[in-house]
């Protein structure tokens, strides 16, 4: 659609659609993602055939690859995500990219020369599928050529971002043979000689990333902008339990935060003279606020606040941060919240809650769930143990290969901690709760104690041996068990690190909750759980199945099933702890 006005008019007419675009410098240009089968680009009035054998076998699921399926996406279909290109004043798109690879995540040089993206190209695309390299086309406007890669093995990468002077790639990345528990660490590489990437930064040891978890905020973007002609660059940073925006300075690679305080922010976007910035910000008492930081000057303005008439009619609970250490730990983040209305003199029960990862982040950032049980006269403990984002890649890399040690001796130190410094806190009536990793360590902390009155876990791994191939990690979580397969012999690792090996300790109360389309934490691993402790029949427990939602179902699934969640927490809560 004009700038100037009038009617919108449809560009693209792709069988499969586009996911998304960027424009071409001439403004005349679009390079688009689209899903694009074997034949090519299609028409999308080329309907397929409607006979009865098509019709009644579209939902069938012939797959050929190891990696197949993607939690929040679903299964991978015939089409493929290509580079096609599109010009204003022409019908038809041209196909960039061909054969079964996926691309993602374009940016093209100023002067249009290159085009990048990020993909895994070889015979092993879909084996080694975690780890995306960039890629880049020249002259992707007239005849490009074959794409190249840019950025090495070892690395697995996105976000890139080509400078102003068409020559320099920068782009985000990690480590690959750590699992995820690397720093997202900033490199830069040239077209001409790829070999020679550079770490960027080296010695800021903190997340070029939002690390942090909540169920509230909206969809975040961290670009990667340059100021001063590209002698710097922006981006967000996680650090300490709180995300700010980062300055890199390119020439003396250092960084300079050009925010600080207790908040996350989630998003942001550079004005076109460089010389100020829009920040989305969450705060532990409010999901969402615009601000405008005027760089130069160092102003922050408030733009918006969407939600204040609504926060007014409600009470929220703030929290309040403490510090800790395990027996021969480094110093740990954690939070108390008390309970809405909470009286002098009284004692109420509270919740250990264990957040998802484990490379995350619980932050100073809005969470749903957490006021919901305050508001239902629950205090709420959380912290950032061993294996969280945001403290150092040595502090997360901590427990890449063993959880259940570190970290439970991080989390429930805490626990301890928060009871000595709140005697309102009754440490008779305490229930534990979390999902993903967090499901995990709930599992394994009640295989372990019966300090608990209840406990709820989420979306949860229980059984290792069954997490590798059916799990959209696949086999990429055999690398935590020094790539010994649990078919094999040797399956101590399996055993040791699995919360079905200690199900028979299981006494405490337990509320188990899964998404049957999660394809992360598959559902048979709650089906697991739940049958085991079931059929010993040493504590009372309840499966809550919810379909169609994927893994993410708490922070973007259906609202009544969201609701029907929160208000089964609290019924559980209410039987066992209150």
């Amino acid at each position: 659609m004009s700038t100037q006005g009038g009617e919108a008019r449809q560009q693209s007419r792709i069988a499969g659609g586009i996911d998304s675009f960027i424009w071409g410098p001439d403004s005349r240009t679009l390079y688009a993602i689209a899903q694009l089968d074997e034949d090519g680009i299609q028409d999308e009035s080329q309907a397929p055939s409607d006979d009865e054998y098509h019709k009644f076998n579209q939902d069938v699921k012939v797959i050929t690859e190891l990696a197949h399926k993607m939690d929040g996406i679903g299964y991978y279909g015939p089409r493929r995500p290509h580079i096609v290109r599109m010009t204003l004043d022409a019908k038809d798109a041209v196909q960039l990219t061909h054969g079964p690879y996926r691309h993602d995540a374009l940016a093209i040089s100023p002067d249009g020369q290159w085009l990048v993206f990020t993909s895994r190209y070889g015979d092993d695309y879909d084996r080694e599928s975690f780890e995306e390299h960039v890629y880049a086309l020249a002259n992707p406007l007239h005849s490009p050529k074959a794409p190249i890669r840019i950025s090495p093995a070892g690395l697995s990468a996105r976000q890139a971002v080509i400078h102003p002077d068409g020559h320099r790639v920068f782009f985000v990345a990690d480590r690959t043979e750590d699992l995820g528990y690397d720093n997202p660490s900033l490199y830069v590489t040239t077209f001409d000689a790829p070999e020679h990437v550079q770490r960027v930064a080296p010695s800021w040891d903190r997340p070029f990333a939002d690390e942090s978890l909540s169920d509230m905020i909206g969809t975040g973007s961290n670009p990667l902008h340059f100021r001063h002609n590209g002698r710097s660059l922006l981006s967000l940073t996680s650090n300490h339990g709180t995300v700010q925006l980062a300055e890199i300075d390119l020439e003396n690679d250092t960084v300079d935060l050009l925010t600080q305080g207790p908040h996350v922010y989630y998003s942001y976007d550079l004005s076109a003279d460089g010389s100020s910035v829009l920040l989305a910000k969450s705060v532990p008492t409010n999901p969402s606020q615009l601000e405008w930081l005027d760089i130069e000057n160092d102003e922050l303005t408030p733009v918006a606040d969407p939600n204040r008439e609504l926060l007014q009619t409600v009470q929220l609970s703030a929290p309040a941060r403490f510090h800790y250490h395990a027996a021969g730990g480094p110093e740990i983040d954690g939070w108390v919240m008390k309970p809405i209305g909470a009286e002098e003199n009284h004692t109420y029960p509270a919740v250990l809650e264990i957040h998802g990862g484990p490379m995350m982040m619980y932050a100073d950032s809005f969470f749903l769930e957490f006021q919901w049980l305050a508001a239902h006269g629950y205090g709420v403990i959380y912290t950032n143990p061993r294996g969280s984002q945001g403290y150092g890649r040595d502090f997360c890399l901590a427990i890449q290969k063993e959880w259940g040690h570190k970290d439970y001796d991080d989390i429930m130190a805490g626990l301890d901690t928060a009871l000595a410094a709140n005697p309102w806190i009754d440490p008779e009536r305490l229930g534990v709760a979390g999902g993903s990793y967090g499901g995990y360590m709930t599992n394994w902390i009640i295989g372990h104690t019966q300090r608990f009155k209840a406990a709820i876990t989420m979306r949860s791994v229980v059984d290792w041996r069954a997490m590798v191939g059916t799990g959209d990690g696949g086999w990429h979580w055999m690398r935590r068990a020094d790539n010994v397969a649990p078919w094999q012999p040797d399956d101590a690792w399996y055993r040791e690190q699995s919360p079905i090996t200690y199900v028979e300790n299981i006494t405490t109360p337990l509320l188990i909750e899964h998404q049957e389309g999660d394809l992360r934490c598959p559902i048979e691993q709650g089906e697991i759980l739940y049958s085991a402790v079931k059929y010993l029949n040493k504590a009372p427990t309840k499966f809550i199945r919810y379909p169609g939602e994927f893994h993410g179902m708490s922070r973007n699934g259906k609202p009544w099933h969201r609701v029907f969640r929160l208000n089964s927490f609290t019924d559980w809560l209410e039987q066992y702890v209150k």
